[in-house]
């Protein structure tokens, strides 16, 4: 059958259906390594336990968001039910703006009017309040005396994944205190200049 010059093209079912296959595999693989067994590890001392953990924060920050958010409304579950429905309708609310983020990446009044903090900001003052106008802080409270500490745990003894993959100048790199690093980095230019 001719199609005289005409491309043929995927459906946009299809296309869809493709994207949408494509972000769960990314999920589980994120998923998978959020929570590796292998990749825990002591950090050799305190400063390279902070720096770990400002970078782990940075880079799970949305995964730790839902633990702490599962934790809310699992305590609000057995009692607090109007609670829970609008905590779940302001994730919708929330999970709407992270879909126009995505769809309209260019949108001048998504990315600098409406900035990401703003809207977080704002995110996290109605949630407070409404969990102050139903008497329910106490459980924002206990979610997070429960999940505060775990995400700290997690941020720091979770080590790269450049380093579960056993790349030994990584790991020493990861290992060696900041100042070591500097004066490394220092020594380095002071004789490649000259």
């Amino acid at each position: 059958m001719a199609n005289y010059g005409a491309m043929l093209r995927r459906s946009g079912l299809a296309h869809a259906t493709a994207a949408v296959a494509e972000r769960a595999r990314s999920t589980r693989k994120a998923l998978s390594r959020f929570a590796r067994p292998q990749a825990f590890a002591c950090p050799a001392d305190a400063e390279a336990a902070a720096v770990r953990a400002v970078r782990n924060i940075a880079y799970f920050r949305l995964h730790y968001a839902l633990v702490l958010w599962i934790l809310l409304l699992s305590t609000l579950a057995p009692s607090r039910r109007a609670s829970m429905l609008f905590l779940m309708a302001a994730s919708k609310v929330a999970l709407f703006y992270g879909v126009l983020l995505r769809a309209v990446p260019n949108s001048v009044l998504l990315r600098r009017i409406l900035d990401r903090r703003l809207v977080l900001a704002l995110f996290v003052i109605v949630i407070v309040v409404e969990l102050a106008l139903t008497d329910a802080i106490q459980h924002l409270l206990l979610a997070l005396a429960i999940g505060v500490p775990l995400v700290l745990l997690h941020a720091v003894f979770r080590v790269r994944d450049d380093l579960v993959a056993g790349d030994e100048a990584a790991a020493a790199v990861d290992a060696a205190p900041l100042s070591e690093k500097k004066e490394k980095e220092d020594a380095d230019l002071e004789s490649g200049s000259k």
